[in-house]
């Protein structure tokens, strides 16, 4: 018999922990430290003989666990997954990372779970699949949840958590947890590895934001940004059908060559995907150096969670919707050259919250989640496979679910006065695309469009949609306009003369969104093509 142990990390409440504060150097710190405990300090806390560089974060494919102490399957996914010779070295392990992490990163909670199984007998899949879904949440439930002492005698709350301050740091109480998201080789290590991985982001030495102010906020007038959440389709499927093609123990190897080479290839495509967006942004810059200065110099975009499937940035509001969907377009294209995909695309959901600029970021964050969920629960229930996105601009305050918002905000006599959650691309199956949206809103901001720069046209007829088909009706007559805008994709009789099709309205979107969007693709296309004249 040839017993090995199965180990494995997760983290929890890994959003709050790295989304709870608003500041936005202390978001980054989070997520470089979740970034070291399940990546760094994993490397460094296994016994020496092993095969990563912990350095590099490479695996050795050719050594293996049997002539090893440990052998990492794979880290990603939110998971990493190790091999080890006997129990006492996983304790070890597990025992030295938990401690690290204690003292490194106070607040950060790790779920470790082991389990013995035989080599020859077991099938190597099947143990991943049930330490991952069985152990490691039932380890998740009964855990002794962390009850922060939150002060004896006279103390001060840390501004950014509530809990007790351990130091004043640039006049500010701050906790254990603050403090080593703010450290100087934390914020200085994100960097680096910021630049290492998306090098585009300082070309021209502009300067890459550590706060929120930096993004583009122009002293004296209201801004915006925008919180971009995504997250890929159908992941698990994946990684379930590769579990399913090597479910016997004599394919324990061939398991581990093939979920190790899908989880590096996942994690190339998304930092392709955002090596694209960051390029697009970037090419942005250069193209119209009156868009840098505007800018001051400082690249209005900032990666927060990247080199996975679920990817975070936070940008300047105007760039948003058009860097996630360059985001979205780029994850396609990047998976479908990836060979652990078989030639067959992966698609991804976008979800976009666009807030002032010194709303609360958790909020903000938990909002992008919920758009990105509206996104997948949409192509679920239409039976899609494609890429789809959803958005909300929040003027004020942001209260109950998304759909309570919605009910709340957008639901008029005649339906819904939204068509998002929206497609990433034309489709026989809906006609609420990206596309569609596009060319309305082009329609408004277009300079050589009659409804450029005509405001008092544009509001009045918002209010009409809010009205209804028979207030667009009467707008059209009143302005002396044949039609609204037409686009050739909508199959919907009649939408050009009351704005509606059905219980949707098509129109109130494009308008919303004319003074929060710039079409950063067609910034850089058209510099392209000026200097190609």
């Amino acid at each position: 018999m040839t017993e090995y142990v199965l180990t494995a990390i997760d983290t929890t409440r890994i959003q709050d922990y790295i989304f709870g504060s608003n500041r936005l150097a202390e978001n980054i710190g989070g997520s470089e430290l979740v970034e070291m405990a399940t990546h760094q300090w994993v490397y460094e806390a296994l016994p020496p003989n092993n095969n990563v560089d912990a350095a590099t974060g490479k695996l050795d494919s050719k050594h293996t666990i049997d002539t090893l102490d440990a052998e990492v399957l794979y880290a990603g996914g939110g998971n990493t997954v190790i091999l080890f010779k006997t129990f006492d070295l996983a304790r070890t392990f597990a025992s030295q990372l938990t401690r690290r992490v204690l003292k490194n990163a106070p607040g950060l909670e790790l779920v470790i779970a082991h389990r013995r199984f035989d080599w020859a007998q077991d099938s190597l899949a099947q143990i991943v699949s049930t330490t991952l879904s069985i152990d490691l949440a039932r380890k998740k439930q009964n855990r002794a949840f962390s009850t922060p002492l939150l002060g004896l005698g006279v103390t001060v709350p840390c501004a950014s958590t509530g809990l007790v301050a351990s130091r004043i740091v640039e006049k500010k109480p701050v906790s254990l947890e603050i403090r080593a998201k703010s450290s100087e080789s934390v914020q200085d290590r994100s960097l680096d590895r910021l630049k290492a991985k998306l090098p585009k982001i300082q070309q021209d030495n502009w300067e890459i934001p550590r706060d929120f102010d930096d993004l583009g906020r122009i002293k004296g007038e209201e801004s915006y940004i925008a919180v971009v959440h995504a997250d890929g389709n159908g992941i698990g499927k994946r990684v379930q059908a590769i579990a399913s093609c090597y479910s016997t123990p004599r394919q324990n190897r061939d398991y581990i060559e093939a979920i190790r080479d899908f989880s590096q290839s996942l994690e190339r495509a998304a930092t392709t995907a955002l090596s694209s967006v960051v390029n697009l942004m970037a090419d942005a810059f250069i193209a119209d150096p009156a868009l840098a200065s505007h800018h001051r110099e400082r690249f209005p975009l900032r990666p927060i969670v990247f080199g996975g499937d679920d990817v975070t940035f936070v940008c300047q509001a105007r760039y948003g919707l058009s860097l996630a969907v360059r985001y979205l377009e780029a994850f396609e294209e990047a998976t479908q050259n990836e060979p652990a995909f078989g030639g067959k695309p992966a698609y991804a959901c976008a979800g976009i919250a666009i807030v002032k600029t010194h709303y609360p970021f958790a909020r903000a964050y938990r909002l992008s989640e919920q758009l990105c969920r509206s996104a997948k629960q949409m192509l679920k229930q239409k039976q899609i496979e494609d890429s789809a996105m959803d958005w909300h601009v929040a003027m004020s305050g942001i209260t109950g679910s998304l759909e309570a918002i919605r009910q709340r905000e957008y639901s008029v006599k005649q339906g819904l006065l939204h068509m998002r959650p929206l497609l990433l691309r034309d489709s026989e199956v809906s006609w609420r695309t990206w596309t569609v949206f596009k060319t309305l809103l082009d329609e408004f901001i277009r300079e050589d469009s009659e409804w450029f720069d005509r405001r008092n046209k544009v509001k009045a007829l918002r209010e009409a949609l809010r009205q209804g088909p028979d207030a667009v009706t009467d707008f059209l007559s009143t302005y002396q306009l044949d039609a609204l805008p037409k686009v050739g994709t909508i199959n919907v009789a009649g939408y050009e003369k009351t704005g509606w099709a059905g219980d949707r309205c098509i129109y109130f979107d494009a308008i919303e969104m004319m003074d929060l969007f710039t079409d950063v693709q067609r910034m850089v296309s058209n510099s392209v093509t000026a200097d190609g004249v």
